[in-house]
């Protein structure tokens, strides 16, 4: 099959070439300035014995940033990263409820603290990071251009995973939002609005420059999540008063002391200006209702569609089968959009919403089971005769078995969302193994599987050791689903004293304490994986790059076919 071409005609992942020829292809039309850059005659490399003076380190460095797919690698390997940054979080934190005064004496490292900075880094950290390396990988391919740009994608990586560090240090001090799903302070999340508006750019810029005409299935979801969750972040972490301080006084009043939108108003006499703290721009049950806007939507318009978008991509490419319907995928696209932005309320079943806005998110989750059909049967019916590819190919494995976590969670969250259900389980364990499922068992195996196939085929080597690969794999499934059940029969049990006695937290911890022993073993089990991962991607980036030969003896089909060629592509398209 014939491969992508970039400006030049020839492929954007071509083994490495002399500066000035790679400086070409990876931006096309390039000025004399640039070029000249890499001489050392100063006559424009006219000079023909002329030595070439060696670059400076950062004159290397901003070279390499423009080359293709750099972003995507930079992107996949920091994701890797946080992955064992914060399952070594979720490691301690698991550990602290079987033993509370593990870490009693160290102010950050208490279970409040680390949870807020374990959940956003997981959301933010290691799937955004992974999500957005897989959208500069496959977003040009399906494009036929080159991504725009390589160097300001890099950029965004790099300032993207300051943010999340910064974030998390801030979080873990204590300095916090104080809303689930958006803790980070006001600083990180501008810093971060800021960043997805150049990725949307960036992302739309490409789109927008395609030689191809078609638009892929995998390209609606990727440019609806990047308008979505610019929108979730305003929503739920931004739009607020961040420089209004207020004091609640004995009689049960606000007083403001200060803000930075009008005067200073005169202050009561009793008011100790010294103790204060910062308000929201909404208060009480209006600011629950946006912030379950904002939290769950989080999971359904961001980590959702980028993960599917993956899926729709990875799975024909790599199992060489048309896509089974375009349009049942579009179908798909268009009904979560529609539907999932009015679920988020039913986290608030047990509270005093409006009954309408109860009503609305019962049928809205419930309704979701349109667009998790409507993939499920497409993935479905693309990989039909061909299950055995499973066995044969790891990346292919992982996102598989992604997806079967995909249609398990999903048809759970529609039954939960059932008011009797929700009024059971709700403050219980079970919502936190759902939560699991949902972002470690269907899409952090998407995540996994993306790194799988792309950084192979971005360094041109074969992956390191697929036997590594593969007891990984094996350790995570066996991980979750032992994960997943302990903490949903600790749920069940907590359910059951809460509503038959009465009982309160420190009443049932005895009883359902082995649970949380499990689930420390377990999540001991992830870890390992995570850190098989971490080592196997990282030894395959600086594994020496085999020869023609070598590729031919190890049979390596994939790094001969870098993005899918007219033929494979226009059938995918097709119904």
């Amino acid at each position: 099959m014939r491969r992508m071409g970039y400006n030049d005609g020839s492929s954007g992942l071509a083994s490495p070439a002399p500066p000035v020829t790679q400086s070409v292809r990876s931006k096309g039309p390039t000025t004399m300035s640039t070029i000249t850059s890499f001489r050392g005659d100063g006559a424009g490399g006219n000079g023909a014995h002329a030595q070439a003076a060696p670059a400076s380190a950062w004159r290397r460095l901003w070279d390499w940033m423009d080359r293709p797919d750099t972003a995507a690698l930079h992107a996949l390997l920091s994701g890797a990263v946080w992955f064992f940054v914060f399952a070594s979080v979720a490691l301690v934190m698991s550990n602290e409820l079987v033993q509370p005064e593990l870490f009693g004496g160290i102010p950050y490292m208490v279970f409040s603290r680390l949870r807020p900075a374990h959940v956003l880094g997981m959301i933010f950290g290691f799937l955004g990071t992974s999500f957005y390396g897989a959208w500069y990988f496959l977003v040009p391919r399906l494009c036929r251009a080159p991504l725009r740009t390589n160097r300001a994608a890099n950029l965004v990586i790099f300032f993207w995973n300051l943010g999340i560090l910064l974030g998390s240090v801030a979080l873990m001090n204590g300095d916090t939002h104080g809303k689930e799903y958006a803790e980070y302070p006001w600083y990180v999340a501008w810093a971060l609005e800021i960043l997805l508006a150049v990725n949307a750019s960036i992302i739309y810029g490409t789109i927008a420059a395609r030689r191809e005409p078609k638009l892929y299935v995998s390209l609606w979801y990727i440019g609806g999540t990047v308008i979505w969750i610019m929108i979730l972040i305003a929503v739920g972490m931004i739009i607020w008063r961040p420089f209004t301080m207020y004091q609640t006084l004995p009689d049960g009043q606000w007083h403001y002391i200060w803000t930075a939108w009008g005067a200073t108003p005169r202050l009561p006499s009793n008011i100790d200006t010294t103790s204060f703290q910062w308000t929201g721009s909404l208060t009480g049950l209006n600011d629950a209702v946006w912030n379950w806007f904002h939290g769950h939507n989080v999971l359904g318009l961001y980590v959702t569609t980028g993960g599917l978008a993956i899926v729709y991509y990875l799975v024909p490419k790599i199992s060489k089968r048309p896509l089974y319907s375009h349009t049942l995928s579009l179908i798909g696209f268009w009904s979560i959009a529609l539907l999932y932005t009015n679920t988020g309320q039913h986290h608030l079943l047990q509270a005093p919403i409006p009954n309408w806005l109860k009503v609305v998110a019962i049928i809205g989750s419930i309704s979701l089971i349109v667009p998790v059909f409507s993939f499920i049967t497409n993935l479905f019916m693309t990989m039909r005769g061909a299950w055995g590819l499973m066995l044969q190919n790891i990346s292919l494995r992982f996102l598989l078995t992604g997806a079967f976590f995909y249609l398990a969670v999903s048809f759970q969250g529609c039954v939960q969302s059932l008011m009797t259900v929700n009024r059971f389980i709700h403050f219980t364990q079970w919502t936190v193994a759902h939560a699991h499922l949902a972002l470690l068992g269907a899409f952090g195996f998407i995540a996994m599987g993306a790194m799988m196939y792309m950084v192979p085929q971005i360094v041109r080597r074969p992956l390191w050791s697929l036997n590594l690969a593969d007891a990984q794999y094996w350790l995570i499934l066996l991980g979750i689903t032992g994960y997943f059940w302990s903490i949903t029969v600790a749920g069940l049990v907590q359910s059951s004293d809460m509503i038959s006695i009465g009982a309160q937290w420190l009443k049932f911890y005895p009883v359902v304490k082995p649970y949380f022993v499990m689930r420390s073993w377990f999540g001991g089990m992830i870890w390992i994986g995570v850190i098989m991962q971490l080592v196997n991607l990282y030894m395959t980036v600086r594994a020496p790059a085999p020869d023609a030969a070598a590729r031919r003896r190890m049979a390596i089909a994939d790094l001969q076919e870098l993005a899918p060629g007219d033929m494979d592509e226009r059938a995918a398209l097709a119904d």
